[in-house]
């Protein structure tokens, strides 16, 4: 086994924990054809572009870390395109973009990697410019059979390359080895956040108010033993002001919101620490499903009443069940198809399950809860955004299917003719 002290960390501690067998920092041709004379038939790479899934590291395994050598970014100040590498952070890809007033619409936290882009990419941001996979126009890496490819997106008309453009959105992990990618940015304005604690009954109003937003306003929230939400407001045209000034005299009755002020999008941090829900914890191990769906409408009281039975059942402190809101721009089919294709979703609310390691009673408890409140959710969000791979789950097949639907197919083809020998994560 390897010194990971030296030679590897990542945020997410199952991937930290892990025993791994070996971790890879450059990619070629060479580096395929030696993994298929070594490996097993039932041995894959795990890809490690920001480190924070379970997913990145697993025991006796390879990991391919991106990080070191594959973090190289580039804008274009004529096109406001930024080239990043397969190891750039979405912190580092923001501190980029700040220097030049733009601004790119990343999800809650500034910790995951382009795997965030590549598996869909929801943003408090979705709403008004798409998700995050709608804005990549070039993508460069390799195939599982060890092929390098390059794709640019204005530069694609029909054919195989659609095809293999089509998977890469929403579904890459699967088949490639993504080392660079290329991403329309944004010009920067004014972001005004409403946040704070509330009860039950003020996030029901709150979800139903939300259902009703303007594309450039949109709701997340975290139930846990607290309830904690944000409204994020983008400031952009004289339309944005007057509405910033309607929805401000209507939130400001709920007491405990506070209104701050950002000058960008790029100076945002979700969730309070108090929470103590998004700190490092080296002690525990986690997994997290989500979910897709419509909006609840009548059914947000039942919603609500659900959510509180999930949080009495938790099996502790550190798991809860949290939201983000689609809808508008993210439900507009982009000029090119993708394998995101639960485009109609407006919510996007994810079951986070975490239990101390090295405990398997408390692990089993913990993911039986996720797996129960899953169940318990399906009837309103009956869907599954495939964030996180959990091959290593029972829920897995169950996960891919609600996930591709009837794109699944498509996604096998591209495995097997690009992938054949399955050293990538398995469908």
């Amino acid at each position: 086994m390897i010194d990971k002290s030296i030679l590897f960390k990542v945020s997410n501690s199952n991937s930290n924990d892990a025993k791994i067998k070996k971790v890879v920092y450059e990619l070629d041709k060479s580096f395929f054809e030696k993994f298929k004379k070594e490996s097993t038939n039932n041995e894959y790479l795990c890809i490690c572009s920001g480190g924070t899934t379970s997913g990145c590291a697993k025991d006796n395994f390879i990991t391919v870390d991106l990080r070191k050598n594959y973090n190289q970014i580039k804008f274009d100040k004529k096109t406001g395109i930024i080239n990043v590498g397969g190891g750039v952070l979405m912190n580092d890809l923001l501190k980029n973009l700040d220097k030049f007033n733009r601004t790119f619409p990343i999800g809650l936290s500034t910790l995951p990697g382009i795997g965030y882009i590549l598996t869909g990419g929801i943003s408090p941001l979705s709403r008004r410019y798409g998700l995050a996979i709608d804005n990549v126009i070039s993508v460069k890496g390799f195939f599982g059979n060890g092929d390098y490819f390059s794709l640019n997106e204005e530069k694609i008309i029909e054919g195989e390359e659609l095809k293999i453009m089509e998977g890469i959105k929403g579904a890459a992990p699967f088949f490639t080895i993504i080392t660079e990618i290329g991403l329309k940015t944004f010009k920067s304005y004014p972001i005004k956040i409403f946040e704070g604690f509330i009860n039950k009954n003020e996030l029901e109003e709150l979800i139903i108010k939300s259902e009703e937003f303007p594309p450039n306003m949109s709701i997340q929230w975290i139930f846990s033993d607290q309830i904690y939400i944000y409204i994020v407001a983008e400031i952009k045209t004289e339309k944005d002001k007057i509405l910033g000034e309607k929805y401000t005299a209507d939130l400001n009755k709920y007491s405990s919101l506070k209104i701050r002020d950002h000058k960008s999008f790029n100076n945002v941090r979700f969730f309070p620490k108090e929470l103590n829900l998004f700190e490092l914890n080296s002690n525990n191990h986690s997994e997290v499903i989500s979910l897709l769906g419509n909006d609840l409408k009548n059914n947000t009281k039942d919603f609500i009443t659900t959510l509180s039975e999930i949080n009495i059942s938790k099996p502790n402190k550190s798991c809860y069940v949290a939201s983000q809101q689609l809808g508008c721009e993210s439900s507009k089919k982009n000029k090119y198809s993708s394998l995101f294709i639960h485009r109609e979703c407006s919510w996007k609310p994810w079951i986070y399950a975490s239990w101390e390691k090295d405990n398997y009673e408390d692990k089993n408890l913990a993911l039986t809860w996720m797996n129960q409140s899953w169940n318990k959710l399906k009837r309103f969000f009956p869907y599954i955004h495939m964030a996180q791979l959990h091959n290593h789950l029972n829920s897995h097949k169950e996960e891919i299917n609600l996930a591709f639907g009837n794109k699944l197919e498509n996604l096998k083809l591209l495995k097997k003719f690009y992938d054949p020998r399955n050293i990538l994560p398995p469908l």
